[in-house]
């Protein structure tokens, strides 16, 4: 009997087609719907969840392995399966806690969609700053009515589940709930419109009194940001997107790009060379985190940090990249493009630099374990 590949070996057959759907995707600002089913058909949506569950309970460092592969053929679809990732590992780590949760695990896990948590509703100032989250869950018999509109739903069109953020019944503290996305009274209004990430398709999703049932209101906590390995998953999203960009410059890539580079030309074997340099970083980085998370070493606000850095070397080895292909790296056909502009627009994800770097300074100095 020949035996199935692992998730994140089956993602690397495909990377191939998930660069070329994605190219033509983000020349269209379009959602790259035939990639997510190819990820799905490959175990990408069952990867994170419990084996109790249907699912495969893969560790973090697979999660990290298959968002970087995913991330060097689309960044854009990379930054969707992170958030699928982050948030199926986290919010089905107890399906035992309710009906709800169970059933939904079931469902994404046989391949569903993929699941994701929406609580922004401004255009800016993120809920991590302190921007308001005005949504409402309002008490009805047997459950809970949702009556919100939410901005920035990555992947909206590839979720058949969502964790939302709502007040009850006018309290300022915020409850999660887990709702199922088919339903007449959920609608994604076509948004997204920005300089990057574009196959994210991260437009608004209205609920317009959404009924959920009373065991679908999460037990606090189950989904909170603390803790090491979610971060790692995005640090590994900007680790592939600083690999796929490093592709064009050493593989065959650059003939569908735009044309090889001249490697005769010592200006531009320097530029390729400062890339390097910083990819060696990039991979340090995440391999280092990595392993200390398995050793149970790593600390949260340190895993935060490390996503910055990554951020940051990936930064300059896709720049590098650019600058070696020179002006035929401006044009929007070029894919250099799309490496540069994701990898921008994902500075903005959280948590922000400035949460990072905050949360790195307390650990230094209030901590003294640094």
């Amino acid at each position: 009997m020949t035996q199935l590949l692992a998730p994140p070996d089956r993602v690397r057959e495909l990377s191939g087609e998930l660069f070329h759907l994605g190219a033509i995707a983000d020349a269209g600002n379009a959602f790259p719907i035939d990639s997510v089913r190819l990820l799905i058909d490959a175990g990408v949506a069952r990867a994170p969840i419990p084996v109790s569950a249907g699912g495969d309970g893969l560790a973090p460092s697979a999660l990290v392995d298959i968002v970087r592969t995913v991330g060097a053929a689309d960044p854009g679809l990379g930054l969707v399966v992170a958030m699928h990732l982050i948030h199926a590992r986290r919010v089905f780590a107890d399906v035992g806690l309710s009906p709800a949760l169970a059933e939904a695990a079931r469902e994404i896990a046989a391949g569903s969609g993929f699941v994701s948590a929406l609580v922004s509703e401004n255009r800016s100032i993120a809920p991590a700053r302190g921007g308001a989250v005005r949504a409402r869950a309002i008490r009805v018999d047997g459950g809970w009515l949702l009556r919100t509109r939410k901005k920035y739903a990555t992947g909206i069109h590839a979720l058949s589940h969502a964790v939302v953020s709502a007040a009850v019944d006018g309290s300022d503290a915020l409850d999660q709930f887990l709702v199922g996305l088919d339903q007449p009274t959920v609608r994604i209004e076509k948004t997204w419109d920005v300089i990057g990430l574009r196959t994210s398709g991260s437009d608004d999703v209205v609920f317009d009194d959404t009924f959920v049932t009373t065991d679908a209101l999460l037990p606090p906590g189950l989904v909170s940001q603390d803790g090491a390995w979610w971060t790692l998953v995005l640090a590994g999203l900007y680790a592939g997107i600083a690999e796929g960009a490093f592709a064009l410059a050493t593989t065959g890539l650059p003939v569908q790009a735009g044309g090889a580079l001249p490697v005769d030309v010592p200006r531009v074997r320097g530029y390729v060379g400062e890339a390097a340099v910083a990819l060696l970083t990039v991979r340090s980085l995440v391999d280092d985190a990595v392993r200390r998370y398995e050793a149970q070493t790593l600390t949260a606000a340190e895993s935060a940090a490390v996503k910055l850095a990554v951020h940051r070397s990936a930064t300059t080895a896709v720049d590098q990249v650019g600058r070696a292909f020179g002006t035929a790296s401006v044009w929007h056909s070029h894919a250099w493009q799309r490496y540069f502009r994701d990898l921008r627009v994902g500075a903005h994800n959280s948590p922000s630099e400035d949460v990072a770097i905050d949360g790195l300074a307390r650990l230094v100095l209030e901590d003294g374990t640094f």
